[in-house]
């Protein structure tokens, strides 16, 4: 894939798309500077990822961006959540651990 001009905007491409695979459908998303976390999910709909995720390898910004995607349907990490993770992001466990090791 060669590289683009506008890399958070490759990821909020990606975004979009893992929001049809897994048939959510947020109503913004947003890259920019975060601190503390790699990306978060409000109650209105708005998926926020950190631009620093732009810098990790494309298997852990999958499992980023379907964790919070999947906070659309699901509030909290019920065992459904868990599964559907498991289902798109096989070895998600592992960078859990890793996500919160970086914190």
């Amino acid at each position: 894939m060669k590289s683009s001009l506008y890399p958070a905007q490759d990821l909020h491409r990606r975004v979009l798309v893992w929001a049809l695979k897994l048939k959510v459908n947020p109503r913004r998303v947003r890259v920019q500077a975060m601190r503390r976390k790699w990306g978060s999910c409000s109650s209105a709909g708005t998926v926020t990822l950190a631009i620093d995720l732009l810098d990790q390898d494309t298997r852990f910004q999958d499992y980023v961006i379907v964790h919070e995607l999947l906070h659309l349907r699901y509030a909290t990490h019920g065992r459904m959540f868990k599964a559907l993770m498991s289902a798109h992001v096989p070895g998600w466990r592992a960078m859990a651990a890793r996500q919160i090791s970086a914190a």
